[in-house]
């Protein structure tokens, strides 16, 4: 019966390539890939599916629909999201852009405010007749 005296070096001693991670965080800027249905009739309830990247939960992510601000959405991952046309708006063209609110720190202690960051989407015409 033999034993190992030295565990280092009786195994392999090749030398094992792992991946190297870079210290950087996740990108918090959304991307629209596509939307659902790009024009509609104003006047009319109208849901708006995107989907893309990035979008982030619990209110940190709304969208802007031209001069309407705002917006929210209904969040289903961070690939998925939708929102309601303003039914008030009026027939012409408008540049839908998701904005992300990021402060720096998920989980605040309470009743204190971090600065936060927005971030801009691209931008996606949408159409209302």
């Amino acid at each position: 019966m033999s034993f190992i005296t030295n565990p280092i070096t009786a195994m392999n001693t090749d030398r094992i390539n792992c991946r190297q991670y870079r210290n950087f965080l996740p990108s918090f800027t959304p991307m629209i890939s596509s939307l659902s249905n790009t024009s509609s009739s104003h006047g009319t309830y109208s849901l708006v599916y995107i989907d893309g990247m990035n979008f982030l939960p619990y209110g940190t992510t709304y969208i802007n629909f031209g001069s309407y601000t705002n917006i929210p959405i209904t969040y289903y991952s961070s690939f998925n999201i939708s929102f309601v046309v303003p039914i008030n708006a009026l027939a012409g063209i408008y540049s839908v852009v998701a904005v992300n609110v990021y402060s720096g720190n998920f989980g605040p202690p309470v009743r204190y405010t971090y600065p936060s960051n927005l971030n801009y989407s691209n931008t996606v015409i949408y159409t209302l007749t």
